[in-house]
């Protein structure tokens, strides 16, 4: 009978007085929401006062007085959450989150239902949650951040200050997308009189000093102009190209992030046509096409960190099918 009794309140709860509006009479946990919304002890406030309500499994976003308030119930994956409890001899737990006077936020995906109020609205990658309210405006080319970003013609989002940055999502169009910034790319074109152009955009550290740039890149031609350095980026031409290095991957497990795209562009004469190379997972996709005096690679990373299974996949391939010099 005690079971049946709990089982019974657990799905009665959401429809308790109290659960209907979290807010109107609750002023000084409003105000700590408002005004102190990551701090922990205004989180256990709530969840003493507004546990019960929470009895769905996933995600669920009530809008309380321009407060977006994020309740979560996980009994897949419980260790992160706020208020443990056992249901089912199972263990749960619950938390909360406030996001005041925001209109778009991302969260890390969970399995699990989303319940959304009214205009709200969600995207996903394979580890982020993004809501936003579909009644709101919105700057274009704006992050979640609200800061504006600029985004160059290979796909590079840059800040205000011209620091290259590495959003997920982007209001672009009057709607919010998923992106996937260039992160690197190496860019060769030789053509038939051998006069070249090259263009490296990365985020490993450049030398600014001519000899020590052409010694890096394995360089030898008959002349070469001096090379164009901009953030992240270092562009050069000449003429009687005789030879070149072409980078291999490396894979930084250090880094804050992998998400966003790797391209190599290649072209040149001597490139034979052939079937495409595609290596994927759910993590990554890589395709390699080849076409005569043309090899394109682009690497799309979905998620922030690549497994290093993936990694050494990736990198595998690259190094097999990717010519590792040009030469005349």
């Amino acid at each position: 009978m005690f079971s049946l009794l709990f089982a019974l309140f657990l799905a009665v709860s959401a429809e308790n007085p109290v659960c209907q509006s979290r807010f109107d009479n609750e002023e000084n946990l409003y105000k700590s929401a408002a005004l102190h919304s990551d701090d922990i002890s205004v989180r256990r406030s709530y969840l003493k006062k507004f546990g019960q309500c929470i009895t769905e499994e996933g995600i669920k976003i009530i809008e309380e007085r321009n407060v977006a308030i994020v309740e979560e119930l996980d009994c897949e994956n419980p260790l992160e959450g706020g208020e443990f409890f056992f249901r089912d001899k199972k263990l749960c737990s619950r938390s909360v989150t406030f996001f005041p006077s925001k209109k778009v936020f991302a969260l890390k995906k969970k399995g699990g239902k989303v319940s959304l109020p009214g205009n709200w609205r969600y995207i996903e990658t394979p580890e982020t949650l993004l809501f936003y309210d579909s009644a709101a405006e919105f700057e274009e080319n704006s992050d979640i951040f609200g800061q504006i970003l600029t985004k160059s013609g290979e796909g590079v989002f840059t800040d205000h200050l011209g620091k290259p940055v590495h959003p997920e999502f982007i209001y672009t169009n009057g709607n919010w997308e998923k992106v996937y910034p260039l992160r690197e790319l190496f860019y060769l074109n030789v053509a038939e009189d051998k006069t070249f152009e090259v263009k490296i955009i990365t985020e490993n550290q450049l030398p600014y000093e001519k000899k020590e740039l052409f010694e890096l890149l394995g360089l030898k031609a008959e002349k070469a102009e001096t090379p164009f350095f901009a953030p992240s980026s270092v562009s050069l031409k000449g003429n009687g190209l005789k030879g070149i290095r072409i980078p291999k991957t490396e894979y930084i497990s250090d880094r804050e992030s992998d998400h966003g795209t790797y391209r190599i562009s290649l072209f040149y004469p001597g490139l034979q046509q052939k079937a495409p190379v595609v290596s994927k997972s759910g993590n990554y996709e890589l395709e390699i096409v080849f076409s005569t005096g043309k090899l394109e690679a682009l690497l799309t990373v979905f998620t922030k960190k690549l497994a290093a299974e993936d990694a050494l996949n990736i990198r595998g391939v690259i190094n097999r099918e990717i010519p590792s010099f040009f030469t005349d």
